[in-house]
């Protein structure tokens, strides 16, 4: 498709930009004092080299009380330096640069005793597990000026904006919010004097600057918590910051407490551009739509209907900071699409670790690592096995020059990849394949499938390096009866996702780490109404509609997943793990921990819960999701042979991990080569 409304200069006050894509601040945990730091300038300039119409940084810390750990600072003069070199070397590119300005109010999180948090009222906070302060009138007076002096400081600092902060929970939603503003003074209780502290600081930021100045705001377009706002309420809001000359609105979805889904993989892409959309029907200045966004060809669509003015595409520009250069040449399939795993990004922010990407191994590690350059000492590599860790490293070995070559047994690439976007809310992982193979056809890269790797076929081909991806071997748990020759009631989890087995009605899945949560929420939901069966049905009135919504949300199955520990699910990411127990619950899938299974036998399983012995009768399949051990067995010969060539296992070949590490290592193997 042609990028017409993609690339479109979008007048945003005394500013324009030269796209509508935009990169929205995003905290990376790069800063440990506050400063701007190499690191945070060679991560931006990234993306401002790779296209970004617009970056906004942050958030901003305008103040200890408020801010976190490693976040940019904008709380005095001393960071103006800092922050005008970053914005100088933006400007290089065709980007223009703002700055979020933080406050957090109840949600900061703060490691030093001498802090106190402040809100609009003493209402106790979930994600930061303290009770704040509320603050005097003349209190809030002081933070409206701190926040106004940051701005001032932005300015300073030759930013072309700022953005001010009323989303997620934050200090302006804390006011706006009648669960956590319950004060009866001129700033609680009516509708009126909840909306006075934003539109009081908006009026004090606009004093500071100057009408010449672009003063963005960042909105949550539903709260997502009951009993707060909803879209409804924060149109109206957002009717009000236009009116006081707020110069765009960024949209995006609920609070950080919120038990709705706001960026995980099982958030369908573009879930939430309705928020966006219901605020553009009352302003008449430009609304950026966020979350979940990774696609320019649903950006460019999303533009087209109307929906939004520009396009927040945080993860995305992580994952790929040249997704709009490869937009503009035509070059989709050498996009690197987010995939919404959060393992390198929001999980690491929970960690307090700097974030990565699970695609892109260079994030974080900006201007250290380069790709363009190819290598002097080009050598002749063979790869052995097409999963993610392989594939990667085949990938960066061809961009680097040297002669690559990559055989797989299975007839086809991707390893375990393969079953790993089967399971429902996974889908976006098939992204991942594809890139691969995309990659195949573009680059000179050789394959070979379906070819079983012998030591003599190795020692003919006569490669300089050697690299052993042969992935994992399913690990069978000494139980009695667990023997698969007994009958065909038991299989791997991943034969199940790959089609390979029946499922019967009655299943228990053995196994509540990530593997075994994933395949229990698949197998729960195989068989339930497709959404286009459902809207036919519903359409024409033929069964009643709390009948089609029953019907499209779960199958026909019963599912018990058995695990020995007290936890499921600890192997998964902290910004998802609460959304698939959720799921579970909602599924109606039985869970059973602290299960110590004794025997197999027949259609029945026996286990100890809790020192008491128990039976689940009636099981038509078992489904084994009990780990995996690293397959070694070629790498071991190969290790016993006098080659000529180096020598490295990559991947669950090495030891079984983390998608996001098996494609690191491919990556950093390659890279090293000429280090060794």
């Amino acid at each position: 498709m042609k990028f017409i409304k993609l690339f479109e200069p979008l007048n945003l006050h005394s500013v324009t930009i030269s796209n509508r894509i935009i990169v929205p601040a995003m905290h990376l945990n790069y800063s440990i004092d506050g400063t701007i730091n190499d690191q945070i300038v060679n991560f931006y300039e990234e993306r401002a080299k790779g296209g970004a119409g617009l970056i906004i940084i942050g958030g901003c810390s305008v103040e200890k009380r408020g801010g976190g750990p490693s976040m940019v600072s904008i709380e005095n003069d001393s960071f103006i330096p800092g922050l005008q070199r970053l914005a100088d070397k933006i400007h290089d590119y065709d980007t223009q640069i703002a700055a979020q300005l933080y406050h957090a109010g109840r949600y900061a999180i703060n490691f030093s005793s001498d802090l106190e948090t402040i809100s609009a009222s003493a209402v106790y906070s979930r994600f930061a597990k303290s009770t704040p302060r509320p603050l005097s009138i003349d209190e809030i007076y002081e933070v409206q000026d701190i926040i106004a002096d940051a701005a001032l400081r932005a300015k300073r600092a030759h930013y072309d904006a700022v953005e001010l902060l009323s989303s997620a929970g934050y200090l302006m939603d804390q006011f706006l919010s009648p669960l956590t503003n319950n004060r009866t003074d001129e700033y609680g209780g009516s509708w009126e004097n909840r909306v006075r502290f934003p539109i009081e600081l908006i009026r004090r930021v606009r004093e500071r600057v100057g009408d010449d100045y672009t003063i963005g705001i960042r909105i949550s377009g539903d709260d997502f918590i009951p009993g707060s706002n909803t879209y409804v309420e924060k149109a109206k809001i957002a009717k009000l910051y236009a009116e006081e000359k707020i110069n765009w609105i960024n949209v995006t979805g609920g609070w950080h407490e919120t038990r709705v889904p706001q960026i995980t993989m099982q958030v369908p892409p573009g879930a939430y551009v309705y928020l966006a959309e219901n605020i553009k029907n009352l302003v008449n200045i430009p609304v950026f739509a966020s979350n979940r966004i990774n696609s320019p060809v649903l950006a460019e669509h999303i533009l087209r209907d109307g929906q939004a003015d520009a396009i927040c595409m945080g993860r995305a520009l992580i994952a790929d900071p040249y997704l709009p250069q490869k937009v503009k040449k035509g070059k989709l399939w050498d996009i690197m699409k987010c995939v919404g795993c959060n393992q390198g990004c929001f999980d690491a922010v929970f960690k307090m670790e700097e974030i990565q990407c699970m695609r892109n191994f260079i994030v974080s590690r900006e201007g250290k690592y380069d790709l363009s350059h190819q290598t002097e000492n080009p050598q002749k590599i063979l790869i052995i096995g097409a999963g993610p860790a392989g594939l990667e490293a085949a990938r960066v070995a061809t961009l680097l020059g040297h002669d690559v070559l990559i055989v797989d047994k299975k007839a086809d690439i991707g390893g375990q990849l393969n079953v790993s976007f089967v399971p429902p809310g996974r889908e976006n992982l098939k992204e991942i394949y594809e890139y691969y193979s995309n990659q195949i056809t573009h680059l000179p890269i050789n394959l070979k499938l379906g070819f079983d790797v012998t030591p003599e076929f190795v020692q003919d081909y006569d490669a300089d390096v050697v690299i052993c991806a042969t992935g994992v071997k399913f690990s069978i748990p000494p139980i009695k009866g667990i023997d698969r020759s007994l009958g065909s009631d038991i299989c791997f989890a991943d034969e199940a996702l790959a089609g390979d087995h029946p499922i019967g009605k009655n299943v228990v899945v053995v196994g509540g780490a990530a593997t075994g949560v994933e395949t229990a929420i698949w197998i729960a939901r195989k068989g339930a109404m497709k959404p286009d069966v459902a809207h036919f049905l519903s359409f024409y009135n033929v069964l009643p509609k709390d009948e089609i919504m029953k019907k499209l949300f779960r199958g026909p199955r019963n599912v018990t997943i058995l695990e020995l520990l007290p936890r499921i699910g600890t192997s998964i990411g902290k910004s998802t793990r609460w959304t698939m127990l959720d799921e579970i619950k909602h599924l109606g899938i039985e869970v059973i921990t602290n299960a110590n299974i004794t025997k197999f036998e027949g259609k029945c399983v026996h286990f100890t819960h809790n020192e008491e012995e128990k039976t689940l009768e009636h099981i038509d399949t078992f489904i084994l999701a009990t780990g995996v051990s690293p397959n070694q067995n070629l790498y071991n010969e190969l290790k016993k042979m006098d080659l000529s060539s180096k020598l490295y296992r990559i991947g669950d070949c090495k030891k079984p991990r983390t998608l996001m590490e098996a494609i690191h290592e491919g990556f950093k193997t390659i890279y090293n080569l000429d280090k060794k």
